[in-house]
C-alpha cells in the first residue's frame, strides 16, 4: 500500500534465522505449486488439491496458474447450476461463489495490489451470485484504507457498471476522495472517465449516464462543466502546488478545452464537403436545362450553401474566441495566484509555458506579432526551467525547440 512498505526484506538482511525460515517457506511454496500443476496436467480437481491451492494462494496470491486451476475446477459447478450468465442458482454454485469471495478477500488482505486476485474476484462476481451492494460497501472500505489503490478503483468501476450506478452518483464519491487527499492520481483519473461518460459517452449525456467508459478527448466536454473543474483543481494547487497529480488533471482539462477547436474543424470539413456537393449539383442542373425555373432552383441551392458557409465561419470564430479566452484566463490565474507568490515553482511555470505555446502556435493570441511574443515568452520559460530543473534539461530543450508541441498537439493536449 501507499506509505506502507513491506519490511520483510530488511528483516531478512539482519536476521540469519529469518533467512533460513524464509528459505524453507519458499521451498514449501515451490513444492506445493508443483503438486497442483501436476494435478492440473492430469485434469484432476480433487477437493484436497483445491484446499492446497487455496493455502498457497493465501501466502502468494500472485501465482496466477493456481487461480486458473481453481477456475477450471469451478466452471462446471457454475455451469451445471445455470449460472454462467447474469443469473445464478443452485446451492453448490452459491457455496462456490461464497468460498471464492472469502478466499480472494483473504488474499487481498495479504496483498491489496495483486492483479491475479482482483481478476479472479471479478470472474466470481460475473457469475451473478454475489450481492453487489455488499461488494460496493467492501470496495469503499478498501479505498478508505488506501485511496490510491488503482486496482480497487478499477474494481469499483466494474461493480458500478453491473449495478447500473450513474456517473453522477460516482462523481460525488470521487470528489469526496479528492478533497480528502488532492494527491490521489487514481481518483483524478476516475473523474476524467466519469465526466467523459456523463457528457460525451454513448447513449446520451447528462446525469443519467452510467459510470464507466473512455476518457478520450475526441468529443469535448461542455465549457461550463470544464470551468467548474478548473475552479476545483485550482483549490488543489493552493493546497500544495508541488503535488504533480492535480497538474496532470489540469493538463487533461486544457486538452478538453482545445478539443472544442478540433470538434469544430470536423464540423467545418463536413460543411465544406456539403457545400462542394451543393455547388456541383447546381452546376449540373444548370447544364441540363437553362429554363427559368431550373435556374431559380440552382440559385436557391447555391445561396443556401453560401449562407451555411457564412454561419459556419461565424461559429468557428466564436469557438476560437471562447477557447482563447479560457487559455488567457488560466494563464492570468497562474501568474497572479501562484507565480506571484512563488516565481520559481516548477509546475506553474511549465503549465504557463504550455499555455503560452498553445496560444501562439494555434493563433489564439490575436495578431501574428502577439503570437510571436507569446512564443518567445514560452521559450523563455522553458529556458528558466532548464536551470531550475536540470535533471529534465533534455525535455525542456525539446520543448524550447518546438519538438514537444508536435507530440502533444497530436494527442489533443498541451
Amino acid at each position: 500500500m501507499h506509505g506502507r512498505p513491506r519490511e520483510y526484506k530488511n528483516k531478512l538482511k539482519a536476521d540469519p534465522k529469518a533467512q533460513e525460515a524464509y528459505k524453507k517457506k519458499v521451498d514449501a511454496i515451490r513444492n506445493g505449486t508443483a503438486l497442483v500443476l501436476e494435478y492440473r496436467k492430469q485434469r484432476k480437481y480433487d477437493p484436497a488439491i483445491l484446499d492446497a491451492s487455496a493455502k498457497l494462494l493465501k501466502v502468494v496470491p500472485e501465482i496466477y496458474t493456481l487461480w486458473n486451476y481453481r477456475r477450471e475446477a469451478l466452471e462446471p459447478v457454475f455451469a451445471a447450476a445455470g449460472s454462467g450468465g447474469e443469473e445464478g442458482g443452485g446451492e453448490a454454485a452459491q457455496r462456490a461463489s461464497d468460498g471464492e469471495l472469502a478466499l480472494t478477500h483473504a488474499c487481498l488482505m495479504e496483498n491489496p495490489k495483486s492483479y491475479s486476485t482482483w481478476h479472479h474476484r471479478k470472474w466470481v462476481v460475473a457469475k451473478g451470485l454475489a450481492p453487489l451492494e455488499r461488494e460496493l460497501h467492501l470496495i469503499s472500505k478498501a479505498l478508505d484504507e488506501d485511496p490510491r489503490n488503482f486496482h480497487a478503483w478499477n474494481y469499483r468501476m466494474f461493480i458500478c457498471r453491473r449495478m447500473g450506478r450513474t456517473a453522477q452518483d460516482e462523481l460525488s464519491y470521487v470528489e469526496e476522495k479528492i478533497l480528502q487527499n488532492f494527491s490521489n492520481y487514481s481518483a483524478w483519473h476516475f473523474r476524467t472517465m466519469l465526466l467523459h461518460q456523463m457528457y460525451c459517452g454513448p447513449g446520451g449525456s447528462g446525469e443519467g449516464a452510467a459510470a464507466g467508459g473512455s476518457a478520450s478527448q475526441r468529443t469535448p466536454i461542455p465549457h461550463d462543466v470544464l470551468d467548474q473543474e478548473y475552479d476545483m483543481v485550482h483549490q488543489a494547487f493552493a493546497t500544495d502546488a508541488r503535488d504533480e497529480s492535480p497538474w496532470v488533471y489540469y493538463r487533461w482539462l486544457v486538452g478538453n478545452t482545445l478539443s472544442h477547436l478540433n470538434q469544430h474543424a470536423l464540423a467545418q470539413n463536413a460543411t465544406a464537403t456539403a457545400t462542394a456537393t451543393a455547388t456541383a449539383t447546381a452546376a449540373a442542373v444548370e447544364a441540363v436545362s437553362a429554363s427559368p425555373s431550373t435556374s431559380a432552383a440552382s440559385a436557391d441551392v447555391t445561396g443556401a450553401a453560401v449562407t451555411t458557409a457564412a454561419e459556419e465561419q461565424a461559429e468557428e470564430e466564436a469557438a476560437r474566441g471562447r477557447v482563447a479566452a479560457v487559455l488567457e484566463r488560466e494563464a492570468s490565474r497562474l501568474l497572479e495566484d501562484h507565480l506571484a507568490a512563488e516565481p520559481d515553482a516548477k509546475w506553474p511555470l511549465l503549465t504557463l509555458a504550455r499555455l503560452r505555446e498553445a496560444q501562439a502556435r494555434l493563433g489564439l493570441a490575436g495578431s501574428p506579432g502577439d503570437c510571436e511574443a507569446l512564443l518567445e515568452e514560452a521559450r523563455s520559460l522553458y529556458g528558466r526551467l532548464m536551470t531550475l530543473d536540470p535533471m529534465r534539461r533534455g525535455f525542456y530543450q525539446d520543448a524550447l525547440e518546438g519538438r514537444a508541441f508536435v507530440v502533444v498537439s497530436a494527442l489533443g493536449a498541451v
